[in-house]
């Protein structure tokens, strides 16, 4: 406590927390969505180009655990 009998504020309770802004999203957050990347077609099940693909994908993520990334 102070001279005056109140506890003194701390500088995150003095600092107010801004609102959230709503409104129309910016143009450049709307290019942005545009000029994503495609989504990727996958080879159909059953077929050899789709189970290289997954054996090539499970040995990344194999390598990733031996690096302890995963």
């Amino acid at each position: 406590m102070n001279n005056a009998g109140q506890l003194p504020i701390s500088d995150s309770a003095a600092r107010p927390i801004a609102k959230a802004k709503r409104g129309r999203p910016k143009k450049r957050l709307a290019r942005a969505k545009e000029s994503a990347p495609p989504e990727r077609e996958y080879a159909a099940a059953g077929t050899l180009t789709r189970t290289k693909s997954l054996l090539a994908a499970a040995l990344r993520v194999w390598e990733l655990k031996q690096r302890g990334l995963g």
